[in-house]
């Protein structure tokens, strides 16, 4: 999820860079160089500043809201493509431009918002560092997922109706559909990187929660003794009370996932795919008729 996220946020800021200078080509290394600047950027707030990382969460969370308040409000308000019919494209047209078949390309649509989802659970990853973590951490959790339903389906109603030509903006010179539209949208180089840029600091900031979420969840996976050298893993910095080891084996997971566009854009999608499928099947478990763990109290 870390390595994905790093590569979004480079994809941003690169396509920005396009919309400014349109000769600009975006190259493969240039957004694995980008990506790896975000990794260490959120390496180096959770081993120096980690105690500002409560606040940076409220931080992005007050940064969030009006910012896809702003973004809505302006492609909806500035947009000259909108389709005479938007609840027949949005809700009754399908296309199949890759000929898989409709059913394998709903799956593949499914999986993307699948992928999106996965880190609801955040949360339950940094409880031994929360206050009331037995009360908090649920709220916070049916927090995110209704935040992020209520956004989510709206930001993607708004894309939908303010899209253009499906093929040239899917073909984009910027690499990032989003931005493509936000430009044939507005139509003003400033106001469509004022826009990306708001998306780009969310996905930035997020690589800093995402490699605070990896690294606890490794320090106790080790702590456990479930990974190879889990004493030097589990070590946690006496000063900081930080788990240094695990952050840094988490940020050379990122740069190792990071590294496969070195070679191929499909590699790392492929790789997210596949995990997003196996993190998802442990829902399965919740459908078997016989519970064999007590109930636990909540709070």
């Amino acid at each position: 999820m870390g390595a994905t996220n790093n590569s979004i946020a480079s994809n941003f800021f690169l396509g920005m860079a396009n919309v400014v200078y349109p000769a600009y080509i975006i190259e493969r290394w240039h957004t694995v160089l980008l990506a790896y600047c975000v990794a260490f950027l959120s390496a180096g707030v959770n081993l120096w500043v980690s105690y500002l990382l409560h606040k940076i969460s409220k931080f992005i969370l007050i940064w969030n809201v009006p910012s896809f308040v702003i973004i809505t409000v302006t492609l909806l308000a500035t947009t000259s493509t909108i389709t005479s019919s938007p609840y027949r494209l949005c809700f009754k047209t399908s296309k199949d431009t890759a000929g898989l078949g409709t059913a394998v390309t709903a799956i593949v649509g499914i999986l993307q918002a699948c992928f999106g989802m996965c880190c609801y659970d955040g949360p339950s990853h940094m409880t031994e560092e929360m206050n009331s973590a037995t009360t908090e951490a649920p709220k916070t959790i049916i927090l995110a997922v209704c935040l992020g339903t209520v956004t989510g389906f709206a930001f993607s109603l708004t894309l939908c109706f303010c899209i253009g030509d499906i093929a040239a903006t899917a073909q984009s010179s910027t690499g990032v559909p989003v931005i493509q539209i936000m430009d044939d949208s507005t139509g003003s180089k400033v106001a469509t990187c004022i826009l990306a840029s708001l998306i780009a600091v969310i996905v930035t900031v997020a690589g800093v929660n995402i490699l605070a979420e990896g690294s606890r969840s490794t320090f106790a996976f080790a702590r456990d003794h479930g990974l190879p050298f889990s004493p030097t893993c589990s070590k946690v910095e006496r000063k900081s009370q930080v788990p240094v080891n695990a952050v840094f084996l988490t940020l050379a997971v990122q740069l190792a996932l990071g590294a496969i566009e070195f070679g191929t854009v499909t590699g790392l999608p492929t790789v997210v795919s596949i995990s997003t499928a196996g993190f998802w099947k442990y829902h399965l478990f919740f459908l078997c008729p016989a519970n064999p763990y007590p109930s636990i109290r909540y709070g």
